[in-house]
């Protein structure tokens, strides 16, 4: 049963890195403590929330993703029904930003920001992947070597041992991109305590981790990517995030 939450005790981290323009400026941040899902949602658990009529549910969605959700018409997940990337226990994928978040706020939560996100990735040793400085390679991730998958399939968040941060949380590095809660920008707007960017919700948005169809630079923790809240494409999934101290979000 993959669920379980971790404690990310609070504190300073170095965000960002010189590797790329789109990480910089590297900025010392402070964050206050969160709860982070160990574990991506998988579809087991997000079969729950369809079942429990979430996507009828207005007060579930923001106005924006109410708005979207009608003229879509949308009723589940994109590739719900396809075998290859609807077992119980894979991420769940195929999921805009919008149903990211109505089933965040379903389990009484929200979306990391991804400030949170990079932190509970790179731990209080800013390690440069999740578990460690080791290069990545097929025994630690699922990723695509060169931008060339040599199977592009989805794998269970603990298929792989050593992909697990310091506070604990796995599958951080390839499999699925997760949505964070901030809008993007080409470079860090925001500084101080627990920093969160918004603009419109219509406006691209924060994907971290890389995929099963990135190569090893998407899989640092200091990565960033962003894309439209309306994408549903295999590319993304997400995990689910609380302040510790229980307040609203």
């Amino acid at each position: 049963m993959l669920e379980s939450v971790q404690l990310i005790h609070g504190g300073r981290f170095r965000r960002g890195s010189s590797l790329s323009p789109d990480e910089q400026p590297v900025t010392e941040i402070e964050l206050g403590p969160f709860y982070l899902d160990t574990y991506p949602v998988v579809n087991r658990q997000f079969a729950e929330f369809i079942e429990d009529d979430g996507y009828r549910r207005a007060q579930l969605w923001t106005p924006a993703g109410w708005s979207w959700l009608e003229s879509t018409g949308v009723t589940r997940p994109n590739y719900w029904d396809d075998p290859l990337w609807s077992a119980p226990e894979v991420p769940v994928t195929g999921v805009s930003w919008w149903e990211a978040l109505a089933y965040a706020r379903w389990s009484g939560k929200t979306l990391p920001t991804e400030a949170q996100w990079e932190y509970a990735c790179k731990g209080t040793s800013g390690n440069t992947f999740p578990w460690g400085e080791d290069e990545p390679d097929l025994t630690l991730a699922n990723f695509a070597p060169e931008c060339d998958p040599v199977e592009r399939r989805p794998t269970r968040p603990d298929h792989f041992p050593r992909n697990v941060s310091e506070f604990g949380c796995h599958d951080m590095a390839g499999n699925f991109a997760e949505w964070c809660l901030d809008n993007y920008a080409v470079e860090y707007r925001t500084s101080g305590k627990d920093p969160l960017y918004r603009t419109a919700e219509e406006d691209d948005h924060v994907a971290r981790g890389g995929c099963g169809l990135h190569d090893a630079d998407y899989l640092r923790g200091s990565a960033r990517d962003h894309y439209h809240p309306g994408l549903r494409d295999n590319l993304i999934g997400f995990r689910c995030a609380r302040p510790a101290d229980g307040a609203d979000s």
